[in-house]
Order: C-alpha cells, then sequence, then structure tokens
C-alpha cells in the first residue's frame, strides 16, 4: 500500500504500511495465597530477627523479586551479619501495588529469609516467611475422608495405592498413607 503525502513540487514521500501479526495471548499464574513476612527493621543478625521482631507487627504481603540461593557456608556467613554491604541487594525492594518487594535467600537446611534492600546494598528489612497454617493433621483428615467416601467399586488398598502415586512427592503424605494402610 503506497500512501502519497503531497509535498509540493517534486518532493514525494512513499511510506509502506504493514500489518503486524497480535501478539498471542498469554496465560500467567498468579499466587492466590501471598507469601506474608513480618519484618524487623536494620537487624544485625538472624538471631535478632527471630527473637527481638515485634510479635504485634501485621504480617506484610511480599513479592520476590530475586530469589538467590547460597551455600549453607554462605547463608551462614550471611545471616550474621546481615548489615553488611552486599553487590547482590543492590538497587532492589521497596514496595509496589501494596507489597513489599524482597530478595528471597535461602540455603540446603536453612531458613529461607526475605530480605529488602529498599534500594540500598545491605538486609535494612529482613524477615521470615509466616507459619503454613497447614497441619499433619489436617492433611491426615482430607486422606482419610477419600479413602472413607471412596467409590463401593474401588477397595480400601486400591484407594491407598492410587493416593500413592497420585502424592508421590509429598513425603508427609506418603507417611499419612503408610499409617491408614496399617489400619
Amino acid at each position: 500500500m503506497e500512501i502519497e503525502l503531497g509535498f509540493p513540487g517534486n518532493q514525494r514521500v512513499n511510506a509502506v504500511v504493514t500489518n503486524s501479526q497480535p501478539k498471542a495471548p498469554t496465560m500467567t499464574t498468579t499466587n492466590h495465597t501471598p507469601i506474608r513476612a513480618r519484618f524487623a527493621r536494620k537487624p544485625y543478625s538472624l538471631d535478632e530477627v527471630l527473637h527481638n521482631a515485634d510479635p504485634s507487627a501485621p504480617l506484610e504481603p511480599i513479592e520476590i523479586e530475586l530469589h538467590k540461593e547460597l551455600t549453607e557456608a554462605e547463608y551462614d556467613a550471611f545471616a550474621n551479619t546481615l548489615l553488611q554491604d552486599r553487590d547482590w541487594l543492590a538497587g532492589l525492594g521497596g514496595h509496589t501495588a501494596g507489597r513489599r518487594r524482597v530478595v528471597a535467600v535461602s540455603a540446603p537446611n536453612r531458613r529461607m529469609l526475605f530480605v529488602d534492600p529498599s534500594g540500598s546494598r545491605y538486609g535494612r528489612y529482613v524477615g521470615i516467611a509466616e507459619a503454613t497454617p497447614v497441619t499433619d493433621d489436617d492433611q491426615a483428615g482430607a486422606i482419610g475422608w477419600l479413602i472413607d467416601n471412596r467409590r463401593p467399586d474401588v477397595s480400601r488398598e486400591q484407594a491407598i495405592r492410587t493416593l500413592r502415586r497420585a502424592l508421590a512427592g509429598d513425603p508427609s503424605a506418603l507417611r499419612i498413607l503408610d499409617r491408614l494402610a496399617d489400619k
């Protein structure tokens, strides 16, 4: 398609217009149960976060901006010197859309920390996630209910075998199934 723009005299400009294909819609998922944490301001160490944080402080919804995986030794060094500058914290954190933006810091066999440097390079605000409300008793009750309310043509043993396959990635659920199988 050519369009004449009508400049005076012999000057003419031709423009080519193309139709671009619209971007295909993408599906995103969101966490409908947001992670919430209680933060301590400028704590020196993890011990201070765990024992000196104000228990009446509200739990804040968080958004994980970066996940930093450390070795156990690196984590321990970090957790004992939270006020020390670290390059990987620079410029991160703050608040957006009612959520605190954080760096999730984890290591094998260690508790995950949520660090909000608020634009600085140290752990200005450090938090621990709230305790998960679901307990083994709740899970055991749900699994027991599924077994007890199975279809009449499915044996108890078959229901337990099927649940084992479905819950293979959950060690606590498998322990519950072991207890129920022994009954």
